[in-house]
């Protein structure tokens, strides 16, 4: 039922609560929605309350996630459900940050691999061996490593504002050559190949998560783990070292935007030395 709620701020009409249709252009493609707005009987001013905007913008968002073939948050959510699951178990089986799986579910777009790992995750198979180096995903982990790097390069980690582009290369250097020395990578993160260099999936969302992190909760790291960490800082003793090694990489050249980089195409690297 349509219902009047307030004046129009544009001509002073009177604003009627109407349902339309819209399509909208997001992420270059087109997208067909309907929701309910207050829409101006005199001059045909839209104006949504914050609930109604919210909303829109999740319309749109799971809107997209289906035209490219995303799971939708509805969808993650009634999956998760389906299996008597808690978001940290899921967040645990796909190899995220339960902040993650709480963003997803409520509206935020995942990358297309993390949606492959959320898939993963509802078929049964824990998302490990080549995409999270055989271990489990710790941020804890992530904040330890970071910090022994920080101890030997002799130069500030995790700073405020940072987007985590030489923190997330050292830590990626230091988990596919623990894959490949060890048969297990240091902290059980995976990776995308993004325009600045080979990055920690869903790096945007995690920041904060690992800079607030305890490495009191963390897995202590072996001497075996520190050795390699120290043998990543002398290759690249610069920020700038490491970002211009990894962009170098053809494990990275050869990837398209967005793909996953395997543990496995550790024997590939070209800018490190692999074997002691």
């Amino acid at each position: 039922m349509e219902k009047t709620i307030n004046i129009c701020p544009k001509c002073d009409g009177r604003m009627m609560l109407k349902q339309i249709d819209k399509t909208i252009g997001f992420k270059g493609e087109n997208l067909d929605i309907q929701f309910e707005t207050y829409v101006c009987e005199d001059c045909g001013l839209h104006v949504g309350t914050v609930d109604q905007t919210a909303f829109v913008q999740k319309l749109i968002a799971d809107a997209y996630r289906k035209k490219v073939g995303l799971l939708t948050g509805r969808e993650i959510r009634e999956k998760r459900e389906e299996l008597g699951i808690s978001q940290k178990v899921l967040a645990k089986k796909a190899g995220v940050g339960i902040a993650s799986i709480k963003r997803w579910e409520k509206g935020i777009i995942q990358t297309k691999p993390m949606d492959t790992a959320l898939r993963s995750a509802f078929t049964g198979r824990m998302v490990g061996n080549e995409y999270s180096g055989n271990s489990t995903f710790s941020i804890p982990r992530i904040k330890l490593v970071m910090k022994e790097f920080e101890k030997i390069c002799r130069f500030e980690f995790l700073k405020d504002g940072d987007r985590l582009l030489f923190d997330a290369k050292y830590v990626w250097y230091a988990d596919l050559l623990a894959y490949y020395l060890l048969g297990k990578g240091l902290t059980g993160a995976t990776y995308a190949a993004l325009p600045h260099g080979p990055q920690i999936n869903n790096y945007r969302e995690l920041i904060d998560e690992i800079r607030n992190a305890d490495i009191e909760d963390a897995e202590p790291l072996t001497d075996e783990e520190k050795k390699i960490i120290v043998r990543v800082a002398l290759t690249f003793p610069t920020k700038q070292s490491v970002i211009d090694g990894a962009h170098r990489e053809e494990v990275f050249k050869n990837k398209r935007i967005g793909d996953s980089i395997p543990y496995t195409d550790a024997s590939k690297l070209t800018e490190i030395q692999l074997d002691p």
